[in-house]
């Protein structure tokens, strides 16, 4: 079972992502930090299944980073917001 292979979509996107997850891994949390480290979003993910919608229609315009924390350890994924 491997982290990477939680894929989030679309990229870029303008009111929401989604975060799927299709090896049903267990994941803790996802972060969304802007590219200066400051923390703008965090989900809780412990229950989330197989995908899960996350509204990012808050956030300006900008490329973020999106850190996805589980058992099987953490991946930074780019997200680019319209």
């Amino acid at each position: 079972l491997n982290i990477g292979s939680v894929i989030l979509y679309p990229n870029p996107a303008s009111d929401h992502v989604m975060l799927s997850n299709p090896q049903s891994l267990v994941l803790d949390n996802l972060s969304i930090y802007d590219l200066t480290g400051r923390l703008v979003n965090s989900v809780d993910l412990t229950d989330m299944g197989t995908e899960i919608k996350i509204d990012v229609s808050k956030l300006a315009s900008a490329t973020y980073m999106v850190l996805i924390k589980g058992d099987n350890g953490q991946v930074t994924k780019s997200l680019i917001k319209d």
